[in-house]
């Protein structure tokens, strides 16, 4: 058995082979050749009055590669606010100032535990890589611009997956803090050698924009419809940043899942929790848009759903919730580029197996 660091999995993956992971991982949860566990969460007080304690597990199984995905984390999570929106932050509040994150891949041959390795850096890349995916499907093919609201941990990853499935020319990113939007614009000009603008205001983020990107950590609507333009392709990384006026506007929408999470919260966390208002556990237009209608993404990349029909199509994918089997995709790619590169440490499989039945 293989523990596998963070720094591993970033040597080992690069974002093409991601997206081409995920598609055929999506092909088949469409064709009913894969399974998903939708994610549950446990809410408990926490010491700290302004923050919780969340525990969160999703799984997934992936019989092309032969591989089984457990997802889990442990996390202390506030909500503070910044400019006067509030944010959901995880706290690094474990031994050492670190969090908390880790994926078990287990083989569907024998059942043997074959890797475990930190979810952080996989997370930012399974769900850009997953937001490719959608892009390769409801963006216009000739898409050159990316408009892209954010430039946190999530962003970059954002980047690179449209880099992945178009021809992107030039991004123009936008966020509050100045330094923050200079300094994202600046990596990924030197990375992906396209032309980079850091812009003053999410409008001129948007201008001009063939692919708008929301890449936050807000709690309230970030993609305005007064960004929107005709053709345009919408993205997110959260449930909470497109407001229903834009999602019931789009001409395509595709969800990533419509199986909402599952919050299991102790006595009186609904009513002291914004994720219970506008984020993670649910939303102000559940009412009034029903997910479980709207064509979810497996079944676009399987054929069973149209993509994109005409150039004036304005398309969104709304990523609303997040699936198991992005972390089998993309284990099966870590596991065996770890086997590959003589990466990780090995440790003696009696430790996770047992002579006792269970």
């Amino acid at each position: 058995m293989l523990l596998i660091t963070n720094e591993d999995v970033e040597q080992i993956i690069n974002m093409p082979d991601c997206v081409a992971a995920l598609e055929e991982a999506y092909r088949d949860f469409g064709n009913q050749d894969a399974v998903e566990i939708p994610r549950h969460d446990a809410i408990v007080d926490n010491e700290r009055p302004e923050a919780v304690h969340a525990f969160k597990t999703m799984s997934g199984s992936w019989p092309r590669a032969g591989v089984t995905a457990l997802r889990l984390n442990s996390d202390i999570v506030s909500w503070p606010e910044v400019n006067g929106t509030p944010r959901r932050v995880k706290l690094p509040v474990s031994e050492g100032e670190r969090y908390n994150g880790m994926v078990l891949l287990f083989s569907t041959a024998t059942g043997q535990l074959l890797c475990t390795f930190n979810d952080g850096y996989t997370q930012k890349t399974r769900v850009g890589g997953s937001s490719g995916v959608a892009a390769k499907y409801l963006s216009r093919k000739n898409s050159k611009v990316i408009g892209l609201l954010g430039s946190g941990w999530q962003a970059g990853a954002q980047i690179e997956a449209m880099c992945a499935v178009r021809d992107i020319e030039r991004l123009q990113v936008y966020s509050p803090t100045g330094q923050n939007r200079t300094l994202i614009a600046n990596t990924y000009a030197a990375k992906l050698g396209i032309e980079t603008v850091a812009v003053a205001s999410p409008t001129e983020a948007a201008k001009g924009a063939d692919i708008l990107i929301s890449a936050t950590n807000s709690m309230t609507p970030v993609i305005t419809q007064d960004l929107i333009e005709p053709g345009m392709h919408v993205t997110s990384v959260r449930g909470s940043e497109i407001p229903t006026d834009v999602l019931v506007g789009l001409d395509r929408l595709v969800v990533n899942t419509s199986t909402p999470v599952t919050a299991n919260a102790a006595r009186g966390k609904p009513s002291e929790i914004p994720e219970f208002i506008n984020g993670d556990y649910s939303r102000p237009d559940m009412d009034v848009i029903d997910f479980s209608k709207v064509p979810e993404l497996k079944d676009v990349v399987a054929g069973h759903v149209e993509g994109r029909q005409s150039d004036n199509e304005v398309t969104g994918f709304h990523n609303y919730k997040g699936l198991g089997l992005q972390f089998a995709a993309m284990g099966s790619l870590i596991y065996q580029g770890a086997i590959d590169q003589g990466l990780g440490f090995e440790v003696d499989n009696r430790y996770f197996t047992q002579d006792v039945h269970p």
